[in-house]
């Protein structure tokens, strides 16, 4: 029998965080005397220094059933006949938290922990309707706004580091970043290396965004579609690892990139011209022609550039007509990107209350709803006024 928890924590920074507070759940296993062939150490009762994943549970279950795991599983049996020997990495995944995106990856050894950040401009600390139900992270909320945090307190509520790497030997709490630390060079690159192998080596989807996935698949299950030869991975992924460096140099590059005839890659493109924020006003004519985009994401990225570059109409017209697409995964993403700007133009306004009027299911379990919910809360608009009822 296998015992073990789901995530690590329900606090802030553990459930849907790759931090050790997040990920390291309790794990027992507990196997008869009977099978006692299968125990992985001598003695029953003991700790074995392995590390696993979620992935590892079905390979195992196969092994010690004598049933052949197929190539296509990711991972890795720990009991059994096909039992592989230690994994030097586990890996973990960040992508959209109910109605927020983000999008991590991380890599465990047995002594460190790397994240590579694809969204660093988002904070960790983004606003999700079922967290705020929970008085601890108001009052951190609230301690960060009265500037009562020390240093490593308020990074929750500031935009990320593209990379970070952890002793979690050391600093369990993975506090001290060392990504930018000499001593350190090589175990960073070796993570790294690490990291860029395993997402394309199991064809990584959140390369290509939730609200394209819908568009470009449709009909065909993503897994078969990421190997189906229709897209190059590897152009995406290394587009998404020029674009979120943040470097300057590379603004001929991202020019390019939202030309591209992927729309992965012109969503790469655009988002690493929103990071370079001013710097990037050289593709202000670009941009406006990424605001036309067939993908809603490719828009609402540009809108925000755009609009942090103090064009702010073009960019407000362009979110409004994102959020009167039929894609609701785009519809979420612009309603974010309109709750970050914190822009309360009326137009904006009129807008996410029309778009809540027309989609029949209010409720609860649809993530467009819970971002738009956020944004009239902020702008202190009386839902009863316009007939409007989300009171989940």
């Amino acid at each position: 029998m296998f015992y073990y928890g789901d995530h690590g924590g329900v606090l802030a920074r553990s459930k849907r965080y790759v931090y050790e507070s997040g990920t390291r759940v309790p794990f027992i296993v507990r196997i008869p005397e009977k099978y006692k062939d299968l125990f992985p150490a001598e003695k029953p009762g003991s700790k074995v220094d392995r590390l696993i994943s979620f992935v590892d549970l079905v390979p195992t279950l196969l092994s010690i059933t004598g049933v052949d795991i197929p190539d296509y599983l990711q991972g890795d049996a720990f009991l059994g006949e096909q039992k592989t020997k230690d994994p030097e990495y586990a890996f973990m995944f960040r992508g959209r938290m109910d109605e927020r995106y983000d999008m991590s990856r991380a890599v465990r050894d047995k002594k460190y922990r790397y994240i590579r950040n694809y969204m660093p401009h988002r904070i960790y600390g983004q606003h999700l309707e079922y967290l705020w139900r929970a008085p601890s992270i108001r009052s951190w909320e609230q301690a960060y706004k009265n500037g009562e945090c020390n240093k490593d307190q308020k990074k929750f509520w500031e935009p990320k580091p593209k990379e970070e790497l952890y002793d979690t030997e050391n600093d369990p709490w993975e506090v001290n970043n060392l990504a930018n630390d000499p001593e350190y060079r090589g175990v960073l690159i070796r993570m790294r290396a690490a990291n860029k192998n395993w997402i394309t080596g199991i064809y990584d989807t959140g390369f290509i965004t939730e609200t394209d996935m819908v568009e470009i698949a449709r009909n065909i299950p993503m897994y078969d579609y990421m190997r189906s030869g229709k897209i190059n991975l590897e152009l995406i992924i290394e587009a998404a690892e020029v674009a979120t460096q943040g470097n300057p140099e590379n603004i001929s590059a991202l020019q390019n990139y939202l030309k591209d005839k992927d729309r992965s890659i012109r969503y790469w493109g655009a988002l690493g011209l929103l990071l370079l924020e001013n710097d990037a006003e050289t593709a202000l004519n670009e941009l406006k022609t990424a605001l036309n985009d067939e993908s809603a994401n490719v828009v609402s990225v540009a809108a925000e550039a755009l609009y942090r570059m103090g064009e702010k109409e073009v960019a407000r017209e362009a979110l409004l007509s994102v959020i009167s697409r039929s894609n609701e995964f785009g519809r979420c993403y612009a309603l974010n990107t309109i709750d970050v700007i914190q822009d309360s133009n009326t137009l904006l306004i009129d807008g996410v209350i029309n778009v809540i009027k027309s989609v029949p299911d209010q409720s609860r379990n649809r993530y467009d709803m819970r971002a738009a919910r956020v944004l009239l809360d902020k702008w202190g608009v009386d839902l009863a006024e316009y007939d409007i009822n989300l009171d989940w």
